[in-house]
């Protein structure tokens, strides 16, 4: 199992490798597929990463393979560090949980909005990480290219 996981990231990064686009503009679409994926508007993550990978000018097709981030192993833990950091922007807090659809649906509002608030400075701290960590690896590798085909 756990072959498969590191097989499927390694693909995921040959993908990004061979899309044919400048360095930042595939930094851009990753960081904005990977920013979105942590917060919690699950219907909304590919539309909300299009839009601001397009007014970016970013890679749409590394957008898509950015939200990859965001996915049913990695969803609890960055709801519940979203939910902690935005109960810190929110008096409330709740202390008895039931994994129940019924208790969701009776305490969205005390659940979701602290959630959502605080998904917004890991979704920024997120976008930077990525983009930065992607730019510079992308133009390591191109560089690492250019020498190889002058050498």
């Amino acid at each position: 199992m756990m072959k498969k996981i590191i097989r499927f990231f390694k693909l995921q990064k040959y993908k990004i490798f061979r899309i044919k686009d400048f360095p930042e503009s595939v930094a851009i679409g990753m960081a904005w597929g990977a920013s979105v994926s942590v917060t919690p508007v699950l219907g909304l993550h590919l539309i909300t990463c299009y839009l601001g990978t397009w007014i970016m000018r970013g890679n749409i097709i590394a957008a898509t393979v950015g939200t990859i981030l965001g996915n049913p192993w990695t969803f609890p833990f960055f709801f519940y560090l979203d939910y902690k950091i935005g109960v810190l922007f929110f008096s409330t807090q709740m202390d008895n949980y039931e994994f129940k659809l019924s208790f969701l649906i009776e305490n969205f509002e005390e659940l979701f909005l602290p959630t959502f608030f605080g998904s917004i400075p890991v979704a920024i701290v997120t976008w930077l990480t990525t983009y930065y960590i992607t730019k510079n690896y992308l133009k390591k590798r191109l560089n690492g290219k250019k020498n190889k085909i002058r050498g």
